[in-house]
């Protein structure tokens, strides 16, 4: 990392994405760690759902796709954080525009939609499971944001910025 102390924003920038990598990281590994252990105690999980009134094999079958959905999601996020924290490091060399940033700001608009897209079957597939577990234990929370819709349409029109700056250097640099 070479940013230089001097700049507060850079700094702050890279700790936060450093932090939410490791946030990641950690709810990744839950969630890894959730599918031996819902398997293990797949008796209490069939005696809940039969109480509720449901099928223990599709509840079970369900749950395991939403944990593997909410998994990839999760590592999706990470991605996004490390490839922030790989432009913020160029920011601090002071070479932003190049290619790589590009297709990183690419990646990253990529990203930010399909978090977007993947909220709705993933709140379909919780609210249907929801109804196997006492209201106290689970609560589902669905908002389909606008906000993150922009943000991925941003992120695509900087990457498209980024390389015209990318063809601008390197158009200066070959004349000079």
């Amino acid at each position: 990392m070479s940013i230089s102390p001097k700049d507060p924003l850079l700094t702050a920038g890279k700790i936060m994405t450093v932090l939410l990598m490791v946030i990641t990281g950690l709810v990744f590994a839950v969630l890894v760690l959730l599918v031996p252990f819902l398997l293990y105690h797949h008796a209490d999980f069939a005696k809940t759902v039969a109480e509720a009134g449901g099928e223990f094999g599709p509840a079970l079958a369900l749950s395991l796709i939403l944990i593997a959905c909410v998994a990839v999601i999760v590592a999706l996020a990470f991605n996004f954080f490390r490839l922030l924290g790989q432009i913020i490091d160029t920011v601090g060399s002071g070479n932003p525009f190049s290619i790589e940033n590009a297709d990183r700001l690419s990646r990253m608009g990529a990203i930010a939609l399909i978090f977007q897209l993947s909220a709705i079957p993933i709140a379909a597939m919780a609210v249907y499971l929801e109804k196997f577990f006492p209201a106290e234990q689970l609560t589902i929370d669905f908002d389909f944001s606008l906000t993150g819709i922009l943000l991925a349409i941003l992120l695509f029109i900087l990457a498209r910025i980024f390389r015209l700056g990318a063809a601008m250097r390197e158009d200066l640099e070959g004349t000079v």
